[in-house]
């Protein structure tokens, strides 16, 4: 399996759970980007939840992020990670939508957020191998 994905695992099925899906993918690539997973996890707590309001779900803001810190700012990638997990959803990127169709097909928050967690670190993952390999 992927040592991201591998990473988020771990970190999702901690007890008591204490990162929100931000905050997962953030302090998963922390120690790569020579950050310490607890300023990882400060910096990337607000965007959980949809940034605490529903709005842009946490995995895109901190894919964002991540793609970022690893010197990607094409608008081009940043658009396309935003719109390959749209296109997944039918169209949804806000915390509040997604949450709300998944309970309504009877869904699990957090088998849900963990799949979306898993979703963005394999785009994250395949746009920097790209982008490096160019």
């Amino acid at each position: 399996m992927n040592k991201h994905i591998d990473k988020a695992i771990e970190l999702r099925n901690e007890v008591p759970m204490i990162n929100n899906c931000s905050q997962t993918i953030m302090r998963t690539y922390a120690k790569e980007l020579g950050l310490d997973e607890n300023v990882a996890s400060n910096i990337a707590c607000n965007f959980g939840g949809g940034m605490k309001c529903g709005s842009t779900c946490g995995v895109i803001t901190a894919g964002l992020m991540i793609l970022g810190a690893k010197g990607i700012d094409s608008p081009s990638v940043v658009g396309e990670f935003r719109r390959r997990i749209a296109e997944n959803h039918n169209g949804m990127t806000d915390c509040a939508e997604l949450l709300r169709e998944n309970a309504k097909n009877g869904g699990i928050k957090k088998v849900h957020c963990d799949n979306m967690i898993k979703e963005a670190i394999e785009l994250i993952d395949e746009l920097v191998e790209r982008e490096e390999n160019k």
